[in-house]
């Protein structure tokens, strides 16, 4: 009986260790599939995209994530592209939320639909956050000032002239990138703070990446971002695409992630982010990469 009973204690000493191991918390990434019914151009594949993305669907329903999170430009061009991939995502298992964010191509449809791209998005505004499991999430509006999607958010043009010539002699002087303006900052920093005084820990999701430095694919005014995240002490990591290559860097603490797009390969792109309480998994699928991230 004795031995009966020391087995029983062993086995669930076991069981709940290898609970505390599991993740808190598991997310599906995707960035830019670029969907769009045309043919392949150099190395994206447009029209692969939906297949691509039904794969990762269904690993995400497999693997039983807890919510997926996508990091724009799910369509290329044309409003009539959101019909064809949007579908998809209804497919995740219904206790699976999905969480959607603005990219520089989401804005390639006839301005007569810009008004209903939040509610074809199901986003509830252009920047929000949630919290889960004592972490918050900020999903930032990475397009908010720029000469593409003016014609929605109606900023001050001189606004958006201004931020575009900071960038003058820098690699980010492009017209499909844009910048974070001062109202957005405030809220993040109040957002910032909020999680502070509850104990999260943050990861924020942007569209747009600001590092590494001297990126041509980064906000106009991306040391604004960088200053007022890098002040916070409860920001884990920075996730973002537009860059279809990918990359990592790690700063002041700061994980910052760029996660491979889907549309530049001929396999698929896409991953699982796992939180454990010391760190960080990227499970990567296809072409992006698998990082293990240390969080302390």
């Amino acid at each position: 009986m004795k031995n009966f009973f020391f087995c029983l204690i062993t086995i669930l000493f076991l069981l709940n260790s290898c609970s505390k191991r599991g993740p808190v918390l598991k997310i599906g990434l995707v960035a830019d599939p670029q969907y769009a019914d045309k043919p392949t151009a150099g190395n994206r594949y447009y029209r692969e995209s939906l297949w691509k993305l039904e794969e990762a669907i269904d690993t995400f329903n497999v693997n039983n994530v807890d919510f997926v999170q996508n990091l724009g430009d799910i369509i290329d061009i044309d409003w009539e592209s959101y019909n064809s991939i949007i579908p998809i995502y209804d497919k995740l298992n219904p206790d699976i939320d999905n969480y959607q964010l603005l990219g520089n191509h989401d804005f390639a449809i006839d301005t007569t639909h810009l008004k209903d791209l939040l509610e074809r998005l199901s986003m509830p505004n252009f920047y929000y956050s949630y919290s889960k499991k004592g972490w918050r999430f900020i999903v930032l509006d990475a397009t908010d000032y720029s000469y593409y999607s003016n014609s929605l958010h109606h900023h001050d043009i001189n606004q958006v002239d201004s931020y575009y010539e900071k960038t003058k002699g820098k690699s980010n002087n492009n017209n499909w990138n844009s910048a974070i303006g001062e109202e957005q900052q405030n809220w993040l920093k109040q957002e910032l703070d909020s999680a502070s005084l509850r104990s999260q820990k943050v990861i924020i999701f942007s569209h747009l990446p600001i590092r590494p430095q001297d990126n041509p694919h980064n906000l106009w005014n991306d040391y604004e971002i960088i200053n007022l995240i890098e002040k916070s002490h409860n920001v884990v990591a920075f996730i973002n695409g537009h860059n279809h290559s990918g990359g990592y860097v790690f700063k002041n603490g700061i994980h910052y992630i760029t996660i491979f797009g889907m549309v530049d390969t001929k396999i698929s792109s896409y991953g699982i982010l796992e939180i454990y309480k010391d760190s960080l998994v990227i499970r990567g699928y296809g072409n992006q990469k698998t990082l293990h991230l240390n969080n302390e």
